[in-house]
């Protein structure tokens, strides 16, 4: 997992995958921030290697929110307004899949389990969390009172992430 900020952007790109630099360049570039919610694509035929959805959510309890991964993409989850917890762990052979979507939707949900740790951070606006194929995360959490929010969650293929 990656978390960083606008503020940090430049300094730090270097160090991370191309396509994750590329996806918050589309972000600022596209004023994906400004744009209503809904998809947009931004590489490869229809946006199939990197799209990114605006979505306007409501911030819930964590026990309302079900842990999830993918497999064939890496998320970018940007903060626009509000705020949000975003709790995440490493995944691990003993994760119990309850909703098992990888083949239609590219996602699982699973079992909250109260033995694994989960390590939580807090999202304020220009703040992003890149979350990996092996990192479960439970985005979208209430921190103190439910927040409306606006994200960008920017979805990388993993043949762009390839050495």
């Amino acid at each position: 997992m990656i978390i960083s900020d606008l503020k940090h952007f430049e300094q730090e790109r270097h160090l991370w995958p191309a396509a994750i630099g590329r996806g918050i360049d589309y972000i600022l570039n596209r004023n994906l921030g400004e744009a209503e919610a809904g998809r947009y694509d931004l590489e490869g035929d229809n946006g199939h290697l990197m799209f990114a959805n605006v979505q306007e959510v409501v911030t819930r309890p964590a026990e309302e929110q079900l842990p999830e991964s993918h497999v064939v993409y890496t998320d970018i989850q940007f903060l626009v307004s509000g705020e949000e917890k975003l709790s995440f762990y490493k995944l691990h052979p003993d994760a119990k899949v309850i909703d098992n979507k990888f083949e239609t939707h590219d996602v699982a949900f699973y079992e909250t389990d109260p033995a694994q740790l989960e390590t939580g951070i807090l999202l304020k606006p220009g703040m992003f969390a890149v979350c990996f194929p092996s990192d479960i995360h439970r985005p979208n959490c209430l921190i103190t009172e439910a927040s409306a929010n606006k994200k960008i969650v920017v979805k990388v293929h993993k043949d762009l992430l390839q050495l």
